[in-house]
C-alpha cells in the first residue's frame, strides 16, 4: 500500500532524510519510532504529497507522490502533530465544512458527517463550539475530519501528544476499530508504550536513516528480547511456587511481581511455551490468564538508536 524507495530531503544545509525506504501493507498498522529530529514528520508530510523529495521516490497504492498527487490525496487522510480548528463553528459545522471541501454533497455529505461523529463518539459534542473543547476531544474531532472522505490510508503524526491517560485510552481503542474496518495506518509517535498496543509491524528511524522494519516478533527475535509473558494467578498465596517453576526454567526471565501477576521473558521458541504451561498447571497452580505480550518497544528503540540527529 505504501512504498518509499531512497528518499532524500535537505532543509538547506540540513539532511532531514538520508536515503529512505520503508513500506507498509494494506491492512498494517505500522508504528514510526525515533527520536525528535529522526525524520519521522517529513516522511508523513512527503507521503501525504505536502512535501516533495529531492531524490527517490514514494508511492501510496501504486499512486506516484509527485506525478499523482492528486490521487494520492483522495487516498490518504492525514492528521498532522499541530492543527487549528475553527474555534467560531460548533463540531457538526466544523465536520460539514471539510465535508464539502472533500467534495461531499447533500445525502452523502450529512451520512459521512454522521458516520464519523459516530466512530470518534462525538455525538454528544456536535453543538459544542471548537473553542471550548479539551485537547482530547480537538484530537478526536481533527481525526473525524481526516476520516470524512473513509481514506483507505491513514498517516497520524504523533496523535497521542499532549492527551492525559483517558484520552490516550480512547485514541487506543479508536485505533484498534480503524484496524479492524482494514485501514492502513502509519503512526508515528514518542510514546512507545501507546504504539505497542494497536501496531503489527514497526519502522525505527534516526538520522533520517532506516534502523529497523519489520513485525514486533522479528524485532523480539532480532534484539534478543524473548517472548514476553504474563502470568495471572487465582491466589496471591501461589506466587512463591509459580517462582520456583519458573527458576528451575532455563528460558524464564527474571519475573517481576504485581499482587498475584508476573510478568518475565521467555528465551525460548513461542512452540515451547504450551510445556511452561503445562509444568505451571501441573504444579498444581491455579492460573487464570497466560498472556504472550508484544516485545517492549522501549527496548527496541535503545537497542537500535545510536543517539543520532540530522
Amino acid at each position: 500500500m505504501i512504498e518509499a524507495q531512497n528518499l532524500v530531503k535537505r532543509f538547506g544545509h540540513r539532511l532531514a532524510l538520508r536515503g529512505l525506504s520503508l513500506s507498509v501493507e494494506p491492512g498494517d498498522v505500522v508504528g514510526l519510532i525515533g527520536p525528535n529530529g529522526a525524520g519521522k514528520t517529513t516522511s508523513i508530510r512527503i507521503l501525504a504529497t505536502l512535501l516533495a523529495p529531492d531524490a527517490g521516490s514514494a508511492r501510496v497504492a501504486g499512486f506516484d507522490v509527485r506525478e499523482d498527487a492528486a490521487r494520492v490525496r483522495a487516498l490518504v487522510g492525514h492528521m498532522p502533530e499541530r492543527f487549528g480548528l475553527y474555534d467560531e463553528l460548533t463540531v457538526a459545522q466544523y465536520l460539514d465544512v471539510f465535508a464539502r471541501v472533500y467534495g461531499l454533497r447533500g445525502r452523502a455529505r450529512r451520512a459521512h458527517v454522521e458516520a464519523v461523529l459516530d466512530l470518534v463518539d462525538l455525538e454528544g459534542k456536535r453543538e459544542d463550539r471548537c473553542e471550548g473543547l479539551s485537547k482530547g476531544v480537538r484530537q478526536r474531532v481533527y481525526l473525524a475530519r481526516t476520516l470524512l472522505h473513509d481514506p483507505a490510508v491513514l498517516l497520524l503524526d504523533e496523535p497521542a501528544s499532549g492527551l492525559d491517560p483517558q484520552a490516550r485510552i480512547d485514541l487506543r481503542e479508536l485505533l484498534r476499530a480503524l484496524r479492524e474496518q482494514g485501514k492502513t495506518i502509519l503512526i508515528s509517535s514518542h510514546i512507545l508504550s501507546e504504539l505497542e498496543r494497536v501496531c503489527t509491524r514497526a519502522v525505527v528511524i534516526e538520522g533520517g536513516r532506516l534502523r529497523f522494519h519489520g513485525s514486533l516478533d522479528d524485532a523480539a527475535a532480532r534484539f534478543g528480547q524473548g517472548v514476553r509473558v504474563r502470568l495471572r494467578l487465582l491466589d496471591p498465596s501461589q506466587v512463591e511456587r509459580a517462582l520456583g517453576v519458573l527458576e528451575q526454567d532455563p528460558h524464564a526471565g527474571p519475573p517481576v511481581q504485581e499482587e498475584a501477576c508476573l510478568r518475565f521473558a521467555y528465551g525460548a521458541a513461542r512452540e515451547e511455551i504450551p510445556g511452561l504451561l503445562r509444568r505451571l498447571v501441573a504444579a498444581d497452580l491455579d492460573v487464570l490468564g497466560f498472556d504472550i505480550e508484544p516485545p517492549d518497544l522501549e527496548a527496541l528503540f535503545l537497542d537500535v538508536t545510536r543517539g543520532e540527529i540530522t
